[in-house]
């Protein structure tokens, strides 16, 4: 049993993500942070909660709020013409009676990892500021979880928000470069590869045929949500009909590192400049950097990827 928390600025591939987690039965989501982002920390945490209620896994997820703003700077507000109004693509999901929880969510970082010494998976599928600031309250965290994988950068493609700078690590470089130097066993899961795994309408229709029945609303949730992002994959990128998935395929590597190719770099994250800040830099040379190793995604099986990702929703 994979036992989890989940980082995220609730968004539409954030959701996605979500809601394979909370189905897949080999895992169990100890809790849900949220930051600023797609959306802010607050709209996301309402959306992690009303994505709970449309689940139903069976047991509680606590969610937590957490930074609203990066480390450095101001944060630039959220991105409706990708995500929406509301960050899930404008889908309408039914309010759920949970609340928040009281704590921040960079001590629920904490907590769920004292509590769970060596145990502990976290996922990060947006900036990383609420790692960041649990790692300054609790400096043993890199030996307290087990691992973290992180939804973010671009090593050898072009980044999505500068020439080579992808938006999560980008949202916040200096966060992300006190995570890399802190230690972490961490799996970098960037647009090398989600930029190669795409969901398209014909997944979903051939899925259709064989989904559970009590996942029916989920599907109808993804339609839906859905809509949006491929619509802007079209404007933005040219993909007709295709969306690339990524922070589902993060989420799918947390659970099967198998889909993808990794390779083991030294590496940081440029915090200076204006069109390199964010840059993630993996140095491949026999004599590199002075730099904590990092597990980096080079290549994925795309299909197998998506396959696993829709098997948590189909008939056993």
């Amino acid at each position: 049993m994979i036992k989890m928390l989940i980082d995220c600025d609730t968004g539409i591939d954030d959701s996605i993500a979500i809601l394979f987690a909370l189905k897949r039965p080999d895992v169990r989501v100890l809790g849900i942070t949220t930051g600023c982002g797609n959306i802010d920390a607050y709209q996301a945490a309402e959306n992690s909660i009303r994505l709970i209620h449309l689940a139903k896994p069976g047991y509680e997820v606590p969610v937590a709020v957490g930074a609203n703003a990066p480390l450095v700077g101001p944060w630039e507000g959220p991105v409706p013409h990708i995500h929406g109004a509301n960050g899930i693509g404008n889908a309408e999901l039914p309010p759920a009676d949970q609340k928040p929880a009281a704590e921040a969510g960079w001590d629920m970082i904490v907590r769920l990892a004292r509590e769970n010494p060596g145990a502990l998976t976290v996922v990060t599928l947006g900036r990383m500021t609420n790692l960041a600031l649990a790692l300054e309250k609790e400096p043993a965290l890199p030996r307290l979880v087990k691992n973290v994988v992180a939804m973010g950068g671009a090593v050898r493609a072009p980044g999505n928000v500068l020439p080579v700078s992808e938006a999560n690590i980008a949202g916040d470089p200096e966060a992300a470069d006190r995570v890399f130097l802190a230690g972490f066993d961490l799996t970098l899961v960037g647009i090398d590869v989600t930029g190669k795994t795409f969901l398209t309408p014909r997944h979903l229709d051939i899925a259709e045929k064989y989904w559970a029945e009590d996942c029916r609303p989920i599907l109808d949730y993804m339609r839906e949500a859905l809509k949006l992002y491929f619509a802007f994959a079209c404007q933005n990128n040219r993909y007709l009909d295709r969306c690339p998935v990524h922070d589902p395929l993060a989420m799918v590597v947390a659970v099967d590192p198998s889909v993808v190719t990794i390779r083991k770099l030294p590496t940081r994250v440029e915090c200076g400049g204006t069109l390199c800040r964010g840059m993630v830099v993996s140095d491949f040379r026999e004599r590199p950097i002075d730099a904590p190793f990092a597990s980096i995604c080079m290549d994925v099986d795309s299909e197998r990827a998506v396959e696993e990702l829709l098997g948590a929703f189909l008939k056993p």
